[in-house]
């Protein structure tokens, strides 16, 4: 029991509720996502009031409503999908591409004589020293609000702008911890005996790096959270935008839940339950993920001690 890795369990627990909301969601929706609570009268103590959106969590409601009447635990459960697919797809397709080309671009050079502290071979990363957030800002204002295109073809670009400005960091780090594996004398060995790059890609380079490489996958998945997140704050919610006028607010196509934050954070201080489900859900998804990573770290550490790499 001493040994038990709590945070890489709690965390395959927590993702694999939210793996099933995601699958599930729509079905297990207590209403339709198109459907709003109706204006009623309630017995007081005064007398019978009229009652109107948006409703307090209530057996009825479990979440509450928000202010047009449409019920949250509803718009959560169809718009789980969105959230939990796009940031699974988005990092799976940053580490498959740029960790590919990290192993193909290290392979084809002699580890030997690749100096780490080498100041005329620094890479520079033009994305490095430049928010991700911007370049998509500028791109997506210009189709994502009032939108002519629909959310699935929306979400597809936004999705692939994500995947094409996350590659290099992923790269980066895959080609060092591949330069760094070479070094060992059993890639030598391996070489010396004929073995071609394919064969060492295989039989030495993946196996020893697959740990790191999710780790790597699991930081990605927090970094395209945080990076749909900010998005949302600016109201450009995945999968399209659109404005309801009189007052003007921004309201989320998909329902994701970036998009209700971004959506509800006006009712903060009138409405706390609207924004505060779609929070913590938010929250909750995010921290699943990181308690996965830590727990990834230290099985990680306790694999090493156990088989140590001489």
């Amino acid at each position: 029991m001493g040994n038990l890795n709590y945070k890489l369990v709690v965390g395959m627990i927590m993702i694999s509720f939210f793996f099933l909301i995601a699958v599930f969601g729509p079905s297990l929706a207590p209403y339709s996502v198109d459907e709003t609570a109706e204006v009623k009268y309630i017995s007081t103590d005064e007398g019978r009031k009229l009652s109107a959106p948006p409703f307090p969590p209530s057996k009825e409601h479990i979440f509450g409503t928000d202010q047009w009447g449409y019920d949250i635990l509803t718009l959560l459960l169809y718009g789980a999908k969105y959230t939990f697919f796009t940031v699974i797809i988005v990092a799976f397709l940053r580490v498959l591409i740029g960790g590919a080309l990290g192993i193909f671009v290290a392979l084809k050079r002699n580890p030997l004589n690749t100096r780490i502290n080498d100041n005329t071979k620094i890479k520079v990363n033009i994305f490095s020293g430049f928010p991700v957030f911007i370049i998509l800002y500028f791109i997506l204002i210009r189709i994502n609000i009032e939108p002519v295109l629909n959310p699935l073809t929306l979400s597809f670009i936004a999705g692939s702008l994500m995947v094409i400005l996350g590659i290099m960091s992923v790269y980066d780090n895959v080609y060092s911890k591949t330069i760094e594996v070479q070094r060992n004398l059993y890639i030598t060995a391996s070489q010396a005996l004929g073995g071609n790059k394919i064969h060492i890609a295989k039989r030495h380079i993946i196996p020893s790096i697959k740990s790191q490489v999710l780790i790597i996958f699991m930081n990605e998945v927090i970094q395209v959270l945080h990076l749909i997140g900010q998005l949302g704050i600016f109201n450009l919610f995945f999968g399209g935008t659109y404005i309801r006028m009189d007052p003007p607010v921004f309201i989320s196509i998909t329902k994701e839940w970036a998009g209700l934050i971004g959506q509800f954070r006006s009712t903060i201080y009138y409405y706390q339950w609207i924004l505060f489900y779609p929070l913590l859900s938010y929250l909750l998804l995010l921290f699943s993920f990181y308690l996965l990573s830590q727990g990834v770290i230290k099985q990680e550490k306790i694999n090493q001690r156990k088989t140590p790499i001489l």
